[in-house]
Parts: structure tokens; sequence; C-alpha cells
């Protein structure tokens, strides 16, 4: 697992399903990568396949984060264990409070824009915050949230560490950036080859998107 940089923006690539964009993704420096093990998603992964991916991960490769939805946290613990996962990230309408005493770093999604006053971080608190589009099928549809609040949900979450989803590309990632301030960007339809079937990915694209964060404070 590398550290993330401080100094800039981080990048997660989400939707990951092939040993070759793992290991494009750690060429290029992508940061962290989401592992979809929700069976109704295009871009999910068989357990069988989570682990044949990470058997072959690059070392001192991105994170690698495991995303559920709605899987018992006993489960989740199971499965975070047997693929050694940096951190995982759980959707759906169980309360996440049922993640969050597991022990394992987690990423508390926020989907749609709720009330701001309605926001209570978990505890314990995650490891990181993620605003996302709701949109059926919990991320990936290419849909922006509005970033007039995404900013002020990062604001008045401080200090904790807000990243941004929702219909992130390279050509609106910079702009992102600008609006909402965020800690990191996690990208998965804005990373894919033009009519991905299973989240395929793209390297030009990804390359961009790790320019536009590395380019962010200096």
């Amino acid at each position: 697992m590398v550290l993330l940089p401080p100094r800039h923006p981080a990048l997660k690539v989400c939707g990951v399903t092939r040993a070759e964009d793992v290991d494009l993704c750690a060429a290029l420096g992508v940061d962290a990568i989401g592992l979809n093990l929700w069976s109704g998603s295009r871009r999910h992964l068989s357990l069988e396949n989570a682990e044949a991916l990470v058997r072959g991960w690059p070392a001192e490769g991105p994170e690698k984060i495991g995303v559920f939805v709605d899987l018992p946290a006993k489960e989740v613990r199971s499965l975070a264990g047997r693929l050694e996962l940096d951190m995982i990230q759980p959707h759906g309408e169980r309360p996440i409070e049922d993640y969050a005493g597991l022990g394992i770093p987690y990423i508390w999604v926020i989907r749609g824009t709720p009330e701001l006053g309605s926001l209570r971080v978990p505890d314990p608190p995650p490891a990181r915050i993620l605003l996302d589009a709701a949109v059926a099928g919990f991320g990936g549809a290419g849909v922006t949230t509005d970033w007039v609040w995404a900013r002020a949900a990062r604001e008045q979450l401080a200090p904790h560490e807000v990243w941004l989803a929702g219909g992130i590309t390279t050509a609106n990632a910079a702009a992102a950036l600008a609006a909402v301030g965020p800690a990191g960007l996690d990208v998965a339809s804005g990373s894919e080859r033009e009519g991905a079937r299973r989240g395929e990915k793209d390297r030009d694209k990804i390359a961009a998107l790790v320019d536009i964060c590395r380019r962010v404070g200096l």
C-alpha cells in the first residue's frame, strides 16, 4: 500500500476487473483501486476473480478498497481479511454503524444532497468520507452530484478527509477540484474505454486524471 501524497488530491479508480488494469493504475501512480464485490454491478468481481487480482497485486501498489452493497458486516470482515483489503466502502440500506465497529478502515458514503444539518459523522469515525450522486446501482453511472452542496458539505465535515465521486471525467476533473476542494477524486466510468462492458480501463484517461490531480497545489 502506498501512502497518499499530502501535497495534492489523490485519485481512486473504481470498478477495476482486470489484472492489466491493476498494473496500469500502479504504473501511472493511481493512489487507490476499488474492487466491486456487489453482484448487481456490471463491474462485479467474483471472490475467485478478486483473489486472483490480489495475488498479482504490484508491490507498493495502490490501496485495495472493497466496495460492498448491503452485505452483512460479518461477511465484509471475512472478505476484507481474505482479500487483504486496506479499506472497505459499504453502500446500501444497512446503517453505516454496522461496519464502523469492525476495526477496519472504512469509507462513509453520502449519496445525493441530504440536509447538511442532518450529517452526523459515525463513531468510530471513517477514514474517509465520499460524496457521491444518488443513482440506481450505487455509483458508476456517470452522474455528477451538486458541487455547490459538496463544497458546503466538505467544509462542514472538516477536518475529516472528504473525497468526491459522481460523473468525474477528464473534461471536468479540474473544475470539480476547484469547485469542491476535495482530498481526492473517485472515478469509475470516467476512467473507462468507450463502450466498456465490464469496466475495462483507458490508459490515456487515467494518465490525464493523474496529471490533473498532480497539478493541484504545484
